[in-house]
C-alpha cells in the first residue's frame, strides 16, 4: 500500500504547505495518509530554515527516521529545500527533495521514484524561486488537525529586510483569489471546522498584486466574517505597517473575528530597525499597539524580538526590554539572532557574542512571564469563548482550547465536541487559565461530553 506520514517544522503556513502536499498526494498520486508510527512507506519532511536551529531540527529529524524506519523513503521540502538541496540530499534515507516553485509536481516525482525500488539515486527538484510566479492554489476541505483549519491566501514576499531569506525562499508576494479563498472556507465550514485562520508569509500584501479592482486584505475578511455558519476567523502573523484602522475596526466590532494580533516587532531600537530594514520606527510601533489595546479591550497582542542583530548594543537592547515593558503585549516570542546564508546581515560587522544574546532573550522571557500572568489575571472569574479541544496528558482524555484572544484554557479530564463554547474562568495554570462550562460547576466538567 501507498502509505505516506508527514513531518512539519515551523510556523502555521509550513503546516498549510503540508497539507497542500498531502492533498496532492492523496489526489494525484493515490497516496494514504498514516500516523509515522505505522511504518509508512514515505515521509514527507517539510522543513523550516528561519533560523540555523532550525536547520538543525530538521537533519536530526530526518537521520531519526531513517534510523527508526531504514525502509521507508524520505522526501524533504520547504524553505531549507529551497535554499541548500544538496545538503539534504546528503542526508540517509532522502529520496527526494521538492522546492517551493516545483511543489505541485510532488506527486508525479514521489510516484516516479518508487517505481524504481532498487534505486539508491536522490532526485533534487529544486527550480529557481523566481519561477514561482502564480499562487498554487490546491482544493483542500480536510485537514490533519480536527478544530481548527489554515487557509492560505498569499505567499512570497517582496520586502528586503536585511536578516531574512523569505524571498529567496519563497519569492515574490502572490495572491489568492478571492473566489478561491471563500470557496474554501465554505467548504471548511461545511466539514465542521470552528476556527478558520488566515496565513501567508506577508499577509497584509493580500491582493496587491491582483488585477485591478480585486479585494484586498480588509475586504476579503469583511467577506469570510458573513459567510453563514463561520464560527471564529483568526489572522496569522502580520506586519505592523499592514495593520490599518479599518482592521482594527473590523476586529473591535465583529464577534466572529478573534481579538488577536500576532505582530513582528524585532526591535526597540530605531538604529537596529534600520539596519534589519523594517520600515517603520518604534514610535509607530508603539502607536499601533496602544491603538490596538484602546480600542479592542483584552486583545491578546504578541511579538517577535530578535536578540543580538549584528551591532546591538547593551543600550539598544535596554530600548526593546523598556519598549515591552510599557506596552500591553501579552505574549512574547524573543529569539537568537543567527545568520543567513545569503541574507545581507550575514556580512554584517559587530556579531554579537552567543552568550550575551542567551542572556538577552532570556531576559524578555523572564518579562513576559510577568506580564502574561497579569493578562491572565485579569480573566479570572470572566467567561471566555473557547474552541474546545480534545487532548492528552500522560494516559488521561483532556478538554482545553484557546479563548478568542489567544489564551490556552484546560478544563479537565473528559472529552468534548469540537466548538467555540462559553468558559467561566476560575483560576491560572502554570502558563494558561482554569475554567468551566458556564454554567457548570467544576466537579461536573469531568467526564463531560456534549
Amino acid at each position: 500500500m501507498k502509505t505516506v506520514a508527514f513531518k512539519t517544522f515551523g510556523c502555521r503556513l509550513n503546516q498549510y504547505d503540508t497539507e497542500t502536499v498531502r492533498t496532492l498526494l492523496e489526489r494525484e498520486g493515490g497516496w494514504n495518509s498514516v500516523p509515522g508510527s505505522e511504518g509508512p512507506r514515505v515521509f514527507v519532511v517539510n522543513t523550516c530554515s528561519v533560523t540555523a536551529q532550525a536547520d538543525a531540527s530538521a537533519r536530526k529529524a530526518i537521520r531519526r527516521i531513517h534510523r527508526e524506519h531504514p525502509d521507508s523513503r524520505i522526501v524533504v521540502t520547504g524553505c531549507y529545500a529551497q535554499r541548500a538541496p544538496g545538503e539534504l540530499a546528503e542526508l540517509p534515507g532522502v529520496s527526494l527533495v521538492v522546492g517551493a516553485a516545483d511543489r505541485a509536481r510532488v506527486a508525479a516525482k514521489l510516484n516516479e521514484i518508487i517505481a524504481r525500488p532498487g534505486s539508491a539515486e536522490v532526485e533534487i527538484a529544486v527550480s529557481p524561486v523566481s519561477e514561482a510566479k502564480i499562487f498554487l492554489d490546491v482544493p483542500i476541505s480536510e485537514m490533519m488537525e480536527h478544530s481548527r483549519a489554515y487557509v492560505k491566501v498569499q505567499e512570497g514576499c517582496n520586502q528586503s529586510c536585511s536578516f531574512c531569506i523569505v524571498p529567496q525562499t519563497r519569492g515574490r508576494s502572490r495572491s489568492r483569489t478571492p473566489d478561491s479563498v471563500l470557496a474554501q472556507v465554505r467548504e471548511l465550514i461545511t466539514a465542521g471546522y470552528a476556527e478558520i485562520v488566515l496565513t501567508g508569509v506577508h499577509i497584509g500584501d493580500y491582493g496587491l498584486d491582483l488585477e485591478a479592482g480585486r479585494r484586498q486584505l480588509t475586504s476579503l475578511i469583511e467577506a469570510i466574517l458573513e459567510l453563514p455558519g463561520l464560527q471564529r476567523l483568526r489572522l496569522s502573523s502580520i506586519e505592523p505597517a499592514s495593520i490599518s484602522d479599518g482592521l482594527i475596526e473590523l476586529m473591535a466590532t465583529r464577534e466572529r473575528f478573534a481579538r488577536h494580533f500576532h505582530i513582528p516587532f524585532q526591535s526597540g531600537s530605531n538604529a537596529v530597525l534600520a539596519r534589519m530594514r523594517r520600515g517603520y520606527r518604534v514610535e509607530e510601533f508603539r502607536d499601533l499597539v496602544e491603538e490596538i489595546a484602546g480600542r479592542i479591550p483584552e486583545c491578546g497582542i504578541g511579538c517577535d524580538v530578535i536578540c543580538g542583530f549584528p551591532g546591538e548594543s547593551d543600550g539598544d537592547f535596554q530600548q526593546t526590554f523598556d519598549c515591552l515593558e510599557d506596552l500591553p503585549i501579552t505574549y512574547l516570542h524573543p529569539f537568537s539572532y543567527s545568520p543567513r546564508p545569503g541574507s545581507e546581515s550575514e556580512a554584517f560587522i559587530d556579531q554579537v557574542p552567543g552568550p550575551v544574546k542567551k542572556r538577552r532573550v532570556t531576559a524578555l522571557k523572564r518579562l513576559m512571564q510577568g506580564k502574561n500572568r497579569d493578562f491572565r489575571e485579569r480573566h479570572r472569574g470572566r467567561v471566555l469563548p473557547v474552541l474546545l479541544e480534545n487532548g492528552r496528558r500522560g494516559g488521561e482524555s483532556l478538554i482545553s482550547g484557546w479563548s478568542d484572544n489567544y489564551l490556552k484554557v484546560e478544563l479537565g479530564s473528559g472529552s468534548a465536541e469540537s466548538r467555540i463554547a462559553d468558559v467561566r474562568i476560575t483560576d491560572l495554570t502554570t502558563d494558561g487559565l482554569q475554567g468551566v462550562l458556564a454554567g457548570s460547576r467544576p466537579a461536573t466538567v469531568a467526564g463531560w461530553t456534549d
